[in-house]
């Protein structure tokens, strides 16, 4: 196999590992829905993800010995890259979601692939290619439909929701772009385990572990889901994907199917209903996200 047949091999594999996450963190919103449900509320459940994500990690690493191979001179950057790309990421989102409709929220939050793109230009020298610039779009747009933005009573904003939806955004694209300087030191489930145990130091001043009361029987296995589909397996299988040599913001443009998969599980299982312009915005993110799949599989670029 010639060395332009194995690069494209690896990133068209570094793609299927972003779409793999972009699908698993869909499933989000349907295990916190059934939390909910059975009487927890977003803060809680939030703090039970990240706890027993973080004691899942933390135990991977000390059976397989990779917690040795953390230096003490690489603590600072870890707990930059947990607190700002982890915690910010739910902190600023939490409180957009307070100020603005659920639907502006979520538009403001999947700005993230922007940031991306633009921080990689400065930092990585990472060109804004057209077909770069027309995935883009089309994820944007069909994220815009899917989470019914088009719906004026649903977007109407004040400037300080708008401010914290900037900044989840911002904070949402640290996971890609803090996540190419993470891959210089780690591969990606190292990366993962380490982003997401130095997210509880903000746990502990916002949900302290011991403010939290012995949840019901039936919470242990959504909050095992949170912690397992929504944060484990994905974040070790978007930071390989970033390992492989895949362009930041193309893999962030990839990431944004998330909210696609969302929704359709939420028809599929809570029985919500889709407008028509959620259903072509379905259409348009599939299509944006295509672009970079067969641009690798087809020049390894």
């Amino acid at each position: 196999m010639d060395k332009n047949k194995k690069t494209s091999n690896q990133k068209y594999k570094g793609f299927l590992l972003v779409m793999a996450a972009a699908s698993l963190w869909g499933t989000l919103p349907i295990f916190s829905n059934f939390s909910y449900r059975m009487g927890s509320d977003a803060m809680t459940s939030a703090a039970m993800r990240c706890y027993l994500a973080a004691a899942v990690f933390f135990i991977w690493m000390l059976a397989n010995g990779s917690l040795k191979t953390l230096k003490i001179r690489e603590l600072p950057f870890y707990l930059m890259y947990g607190i700002m790309a982890g915690g910010g990421t739910f902190i600023f989102y939490m409180l957009a979601i307070e100020q603005l409709s659920t639907a502006m929220a979520a538009i403001l939050l999947y700005t993230g692939p922007a940031f991306v793109i633009i921080f990689s230009r400065i930092l990585y020298k990472e060109s804004i290619t057209k077909a770069k610039f027309i995935a883009l779009c089309c994820t944007f747009l069909g994220s815009f439909l899917v989470v019914r933005g088009y719906d004026l009573a649903s977007v109407s904003a004040n400037g300080k929701g708008l401010c914290f939806g900037i900044l989840s955004g911002i904070s949402y694209s640290m996971t890609t772009v803090m996540g190419r300087k993470a891959n210089q030191l780690h591969d990606g489930q190292m990366n993962a385990a380490l982003m997401t145990i130095f997210v509880i130091p903000l746990f502990l001043l916002l949900k302290p572990a011991w403010s939290i009361q012995v949840p019901v029987s039936g919470l242990w296995p959504l909050y095992l889901a949170l912690a397992l589909l929504g944060t484990v397996l994905p974040y070790t299988f978007y930071l390989k994907g970033l390992n492989t040599g895949i362009d930041g913001g193309m893999a962030s443009i990839t990431a944004t199917l998330e909210p696609v998969v969302g929704t359709v599980l939420s028809v599929l299982i809570l029985h919500d209903t889709l407008e028509w312009p959620q259903i072509l915005g379905v259409a348009v993110v599939i299509a944006g996200v295509s672009i970079p799949v067969l641009s690798a599989r087809k020049t390894g670029k």
